[in-house]
Formats: structure tokens, C-alpha cells, sequence
């Protein structure tokens, strides 16, 4: 039966995730934005709020509304994305307010602009552009373009050797793996904003504290025993792995790319896809995102409602 009325969003909760992830899944095109966990770990930035309705999932980013704009996600699901758009235009004229759609894909900003031709303003957002490489190429840093990635992680084994370890990251890990990011944010608070460090460790310590629910795999990286560095991520469907964390020792030589291998390598079976996410215009980011050589960027648009 169709549902009728208003939408109702709901933010979204650890219990909501199992019912999400199969539309972020099959719809969601291998974005990280499109993503239970995601769209529960961003509660204190965005405020992600769902709605699912017919099969088809609506997300309104509460935080960013205001002053006459309501902020949405493209809708994910079967049948007619121009009706699934529709309802949200309504939604925010309930609200009096125009309707902003942010992180849209390529595809669907074309679905949008089809749909409600001339009604919205739509442009590129670069800084939003995710990132994505071939997993074969990046557990082995193939190509003459990453000789010198596959050359610098020969240096770290040759260096470290049996002093390294490299393992999957459990339950027994947490604390020492808690205690080495509160270590990387001291580190770390000088040369970087302090706002969005101490936002990124409260993400990370939740995430740590449901990683089984949020359906996260990791690996732990040890030097003579103690931790040097760790990574996660999620699968963002059978395709897509989606590398979440990073953080490792920066005074271990190399130790960025072991963890950026291995996580590949033991994380990410049977994906055809990495997604290292956006670099939110930081121009060194950018640049270390392409020294990797991406197979293609995920391009992104910001449409609002003339």
C-alpha cells in the first residue's frame, strides 16, 4: 500500500542502520555519504534525520536548515525519482521553506534537473568529489605510477621486519587503540583545527564502542608491541569499501601506506572499489588523494531551489 501525508524524519539511531543499508547499498552509487554509518556518525555535524517510505529513503540534514532553506540528500530507492524528489519539495514548502539538495551524484542531479526542469540552480562542488581506486591496484600498488608507494612500503619491511606486526582489529584492541588516538590528537593539535580533531575522536571512540553493530572491519598496526597506528572502514555494498579512519605514527617512516595497503588487502575482499572519501578542499589532501592515481572521481553537486 502507498503511503500518504506528510514525511516524517526520525534521526537516525544504531538500530536503524540493518534497515538502511540495503537502499545506501543497492542505490547509493558506492558515495560515502550514502551510508548508515555515515549517517549515523555525522548526528553532531549534519544531524542526518531518515525517512523511509515505499521502499525509497529519505534523509534531511537538520543542522544545515535554516533561514528559509531545508537541506536534503537525494532520495535512494526503485521506481521514479522525480516523485521521490517531489516529496521532498513538498516537505520543505510544509516547512515554508525552498529546498537545497547537497552531495548529489552526477546521476542524480540529472534525475533532479529532468525531473523540475529550470527549478533549481545546480553546480559542481569539487571539494565533495570522492575518491575512488581499483582494489587491485591498491593492495599491490601496481603500475609504474605507484612504484614509488610499492618502494616505500619494501623500506618500512626492511627497516622494521619482525618488529612489525599487522593484525585484525578486535575487541581486545580497543582501549590500547582509544589511548593511541587521544595520543595522535596531541600530536596533532597544533597543526590542524582543533574543532574538527576533537569532533573526529568523538566519532571515532563511538565508532570503536559499536563497531560490530556499524558493521566495520579494521587492522591494527604494531612496533615491538605497541600501537603505531590503526585504520577502519565499512563495506558500502558488495563493490564499494569505504576507508573510514587512518591514523598511524607519523615519526614511523611509511607506516601511512602499510596501513592504506593492508587495510586493502584484508579488509576489502571481493570489492572492485576503494573510496577514500572527499579532501574537503585541504590542497595537500588533494594532492596526496591523486598522487594515488584514482580510477575515477565520484563528482558531486549542491542544487537549490530557485
Amino acid at each position: 500500500m502507498t503511503e500518504t501525508g506528510p514525511l516524517t524524519f526520525k534521526p537516525v539511531a544504531l538500530e536503524d542502520c540493518d534497515r538502511i543499508y540495503p537502499l545506501t547499498s543497492a542505490y547509493g552509487e558506492g558515495s560515502c555519504q550514502h551510508s548508515p554509518v555515515s549517517m549515523y556518525s555525522v548526528a553532531e555535524k549534519y544531524g542526518d534525520a531518515v525517512c523511509i517510505r515505499d521502499g525509497v529513503l529519505y534523509t534531511l540534514r537538520s543542522r544545515l536548515c535554516g533561514g528559509g532553506i531545508r537541506v536534503y540528500l537525494a532520495p535512494l530507492g526503485p521506481g521514479d525519482p522525480g516523485e521521490a524528489f517531489g516529496l521532498l519539495l513538498a516537505d520543505a514548502a510544509a516547512h515554508g521553506a525552498k529546498a537545497k539538495f547537497v552531495t548529489l551524484t552526477g546521476k542524480a542531479a540529472a534525475a533532479l534537473e529532468r525531473s523540475f526542469p529550470g527549478c533549481f540552480t545546480v553546480e559542481e562542488d569539487r571539494d565533495l568529489a570522492e575518491y575512488m581506486y581499483r582494489a587491485d591496484v591498491m593492495a599491490s600498488f601496481s603500475g609504474g605510477a605507484l612504484r614509488k608507494r610499492r618502494a616505500e612500503v619494501h623500506t618500512f619491511w626492511n627497516q622494521f621486519g619482525n618488529r612489525a606486526d599487522i593484525a585484525e582489529l578486535t575487541p581486545e584492541d580497543f582501549p590500547a587503540v582509544l589511548a593511541f588516538e587521544q595520543k595522535w590528537l596531541r600530536m596533532n593539535l597544533e597543526t590542524h583545527d582543533r574543532e574538527t580533531l576533537e569532533r573526529d575522536a568523538r566519532m571515532i571512540s563511538d565508532q570503536i564502542r559499536h563497531y560490530d553493530a556499524l558493521r566495520l572491519s579494521g587492522i591494527v598496526l604494531r612496533i615491538d608491541g605497541d600501537i603505531a597506528g590503526f585504520c577502519y572502514g565499512t563495506k558500502l555494498s558488495d563493490a564499494f569499501y569505504d576507508v573510514i579512519v587512518e591514523k598511524a605514527d607519523r615519526r614511523v617512516p611509511h607506516s601511512y601506506k602499510v596501513l592504506r595497503q593492508e587495510s586493502v588487502r584484508r579488509c576489502a575482499a571481493g570489492c572492485a572499489y576503494i573510496n577514500m572519501e572527499e579532501d574537503v578542499g585541504v590542497p595537500g589532501l588533494r594532492a596526496l588523494k591523486m598522487a594515488y592515481q584514482p580510477d575515477y572521481l565520484l563528482r558531486k553537486f549542491i542544487a537549490m531551489e530557485r
